[in-house]
């Protein structure tokens, strides 16, 4: 369970790494529109998808990993809405 859980977040990770580094090359002046949208559209798809999927698998087990899948949610939920947010106000200052 907690090799899949690190597989499933792994990705959420280089897509959060690969949106910082396009905010540094907006700030150096480079080109920074591919890999933004790259990021906050990878972060809008990813999530909802694989925290489906997650449910899913979990809804036919035993839920003795209450805590642990508070956690796996709510970081997946937070980063979501985060990830929303950062893409409706680009979508302003464009």
């Amino acid at each position: 369970m907690k090799i899949r859980r690190i597989i499933e977040v792994i990705p959420t990770l280089i897509l959060i790494g690969i949106y910082f580094y396009s905010l540094s090359l907006r700030m150096s002046g480079g080109v920074w529109n591919n890999s933004f949208v790259i990021s906050i559209t990878g972060l809008s798809v990813y999530i909802p998808v694989i925290s489906f999927f997650e449910a899913m698998v979990n809804s036919s087990r035993n839920l003795k990993y209450k805590r642990q899948n508070r956690l796996f949610y709510g970081y997946m939920i937070a980063v979501w809405v985060i990830s929303l947010i950062v893409a409706v106000l680009s979508m302003e200052q464009g």
